[in-house]
């Protein structure tokens, strides 16, 4: 009799075995993974959250702009608002007529009577209101307009505004790092971002400050370096915008 050939030997224990057990260790890291990725993706830290609010505001408030920064159109009180770029080179090219569309600087205070109690407010000198206003044409006049009336319902206006007549502390921060969240001004809110304004010194800062506080129907206080200066040095570290919620501004 022949011998019957011998059956070949399942894979099963051995190798087959082996590559279940390599599979199910993936399978297992693979769901360890995606588990980890789902608990913190569910669990955002705060300052994830704060930064991610930051972008998407950001990029709502650009989109916003877009439209108003780049055509002319007539605003709701009347006054006409100018495109970025016109904006930009009439600066540039006839500063002398924003003399024209700018009010003028607050007249002196007269001298208080003998006797009186002296007036809070101190007009600032001619030198101080034009270095402030070729600040303020290089860098606010394309959002705030000429006319300081902005562009609803994206930029606030600057006319008898708390934020700029009042804490110069508050303006000096917006500047320094910019203003995120919701502010109401004259029954409007607007919900947008400000950025941080580069590349302007203590001494720009004061300056246009002191022009705009003093401009467009404002009488407040004249800003000072050393104001700019205690306010960058307390806030050095900072590289977040400030929100209106932590300031209180409603």
């Amino acid at each position: 009799m022949s011998e019957i050939p011998p059956r070949p030997r399942s894979l099963i224990p051995g190798q087959v075995a082996s590559w279940l057990a390599v599979v199910a260790l993936v399978g297992a890291v693979t769901a360890a993974s995606v588990a980890a990725f789902l608990h913190f993706r569910t669990g955002v830290s705060p300052e994830a959250a704060r930064r991610a609010q930051q972008v998407a505001l950001r990029a709502e408030t650009e989109a916003k702009a877009a439209q108003l920064l780049s055509s002319s159109a007539r605003n709701e009180d009347g006054t006409y608002r100018i495109p970025l770029r016109d904006a930009l080179r009439l600066a540039a090219e006839r500063p002398e007529l924003l003399d024209r569309l700018a009010p003028p600087a607050a007249p002196a205070a007269p001298a208080p009577a003998a006797g009186s109690a002296p007036t809070a407010f101190v007009p600032a000198d001619e030198a101080t209101m034009k270095r402030g206003q070729a600040v303020y044409s290089r860098t606010c006049i394309a959002c705030h307009q000429p006319t300081g009336m902005g562009l609803p319902p994206v930029f606030p206006p600057l006319v008898e505004s708390p934020l700029v007549t009042g804490d110069p502390t508050l303006p000096i921060k917006f500047i320094l790092h910019g203003l995120m969240g919701p502010v109401t001004v004259k029954g409007m809110t607007y919900n947008s971002m400000m950025p941080p304004v580069p590349g302007v010194t203590d001494q720009d800062i004061a300056d246009v400050l002191t022009y705009v506080r003093q401009s467009f129907g404002n009488k407040a206080s004249a800003v000072t370096p050393a104001q700019v200066k205690a306010v960058r040095d307390a806030s050095a570290g900072r590289a977040a915008p400030w929100n209106t919620a932590e300031l209180g501004i409603k």
